[in-house]
């Protein structure tokens, strides 16, 4: 079935919605750099919040648990979680502790999306426009398409698989082993990068690499059965 296309005002407003964020976003980092031009005044405060980290890791993980759930990018805590807490505890630890924390943000915003807040977010995403009838086969598919695309959210992928339908059972079956695989990645990339080991380092980014391969072609076979 053909894809109706989208208006040139539909489109018009969909690029104003990312160009307003980003506008902002740059006009904020702009301001608060402008408080403060000096390169070695950020170094110092980044190393204050590092060693902050490092009295208090349980800091770290409340973060990891709740922020990306809010829409705080997730990558950057998944890093810091290897250059915090892998010294510690041992990178092998970090990445369980990782995945414990993400796992608890993923089932948290899932059971708001998909109890008392179903009905906003409904209202609030989906507008006008009525969800499709998916058979719990169909959901999984999806469930797993919006997993391995690239450039999703991770807080929006929680909320749109939770308010489709989809079970918690089969949503946190296909869910915490996928994101549990780019924990890892992260987490050891962000110990490589605190340790130093050029062996590492390139050990990480390789493993994200093949991370990002092996989720398209996934995808790409994915979205072909589930078309069929």
């Amino acid at each position: 079935m053909s894809e109706t296309p989208e208006s040139p005002s539909r489109i018009k407003r969909n690029l104003l919605l990312l160009l307003i964020p980003a506008v902002l976003s740059a006009a904020t980092l702009y301001a608060i750099w402008s408080t403060h031009p000096e390169i070695e005044y950020w170094k110092d405060l980044l190393y204050a919040g590092l060693h902050f980290l490092e009295a208090n890791p349980w800091a770290l993980v409340l973060a990891l648990a709740t922020l990306p759930g809010f829409g705080f990018p997730i990558s950057p805590l998944l890093i810091l979680v290897g250059v915090v807490l892998g010294p510690i505890y041992g990178l092998p630890a970090a990445c369980l502790i990782g995945i414990v924390a993400q796992s608890i943000c993923t089932t948290w915003t899932y059971l708001l999306a998909a109890g008392p807040l179903r009905g906003i977010l409904k209202r609030y995403l989906l507008r006008k426009r009525n969800l499709p009838e998916l058979t719990e086969g169909n959901a999984v598919r999806f469930a797993l398409i919006m997993r391995i695309t690239p450039g999703l959210p991770y807080a929006l992928q929680n909320v749109v698989l939770g308010i489709i339908g989809l079970k918690l059972k089969p949503y946190l079956l296909v869910s915490i082993p996928l994101t549990s695989l780019w924990t890892i990645g992260f987490v050891f990339t962000g110990g490589a990068l605190f340790e130093g080991s050029v062996g590492l380092i390139i050990t990480g980014i390789l493993l994200l690499v093949i991370l990002v391969l092996a989720t398209r072609m996934l995808r790409n076979r994915t979205k072909d059965n589930y078309a069929g």
